[in-house]
């Protein structure tokens, strides 16, 4: 384009002399045409002056010449433009190859990582899902121990129910109670045997208040045998009391 434009403005300067002017109608418009005394003169051409023609050439040839060099100069900068946009484009082209290797790189890091996150995390779930598994094991023996636990106490407390004092037979149960005997007198000698109401007993009978001693030969002698071998061992001794 830059080639066509200097070749047409070299031709036009060329073409040009210093004698080619035209006067330009400021009366009238340019399309409308000459008028009818004015049609078929022909103007006479001004003769220019000789000094004048000797010292605009000299001028027009530098001109001339400055303006050709100025052509040439723009020849060689757009062909070495055209060179160097080719190199810039293969340039650009490398650049943007590299940064798809690059994208494409990056791209198989990230989903590398994302894979190792991902097998992190299901390890990390499958520890807390046995985790909690263990933890509901566990809590489910705490709760069944609990209800053992409730179980017992409640299964004794229907034992003591089966002794309590029913309002409507009040009368009765003070009846009965009046009727019972209890006895919580028992003696203790130097060696550490128990009497009750002069009768040999054991520590859990003496201290059992419904226990009454009954006479028995038997029971006497077991007793007496029993104290005799706590008094030879002082240790069992301690124990029982």
């Amino acid at each position: 384009m830059l080639k066509s434009v200097t070749n047409s403005v070299f031709n036009c300067f060329k073409s040009l002399t210093i004698e080619q002017s035209r006067s330009i109608r400021l009366r009238k418009p340019p399309w409308v045409p000459r008028a009818k005394n004015k049609r078929f003169r022909v103007p006479t051409l001004k003769q220019q002056d000789k000094d004048e023609y000797d010292y605009m050439m000299p001028i027009w040839n530098k001109y001339k010449a400055e303006m050709r060099s100025i052509y040439l100069l723009f020849k060689t900068v757009a062909k070495f433009s055209d060179k160097e946009s080719v190199k810039a484009q293969e340039e650009k082209k490398k650049l943007l190859e590299k940064e798809n290797s690059l994208l494409q790189e990056n791209d198989r890091l990230n989903a590398e990582i994302l894979k190792i996150q991902l097998e992190e995390e299901n390890v990390k779930l499958e520890s807390r899902k046995k985790q909690a598994e263990l933890d509901l094991k566990r809590q489910k023996k705490v709760e069944e121990l609990y209800v053992l636990k409730a179980d017992k106490i409640v299964s004794k407390l229907i034992e003591k129910s089966k002794n309590f004092v029913d309002p409507n037979n009040l009368e009765y149960e003070i009846e009965k109670a009046l009727n019972e005997r209890y006895d919580h007198n028992f003696s203790i000698d130097s060696s550490g045997r128990f009497f009750k109401a002069k009768k040999l007993v054991t520590k859990a009978q003496a201290f059992d208040p419904k226990f009454f001693p009954i006479e028995s030969n038997d029971l006497n002698q077991s007793i007496l045998a029993e104290s005799s071998s706590k008094e030879k061992n002082p240790e069992l001794k301690d124990t029982n009391l």
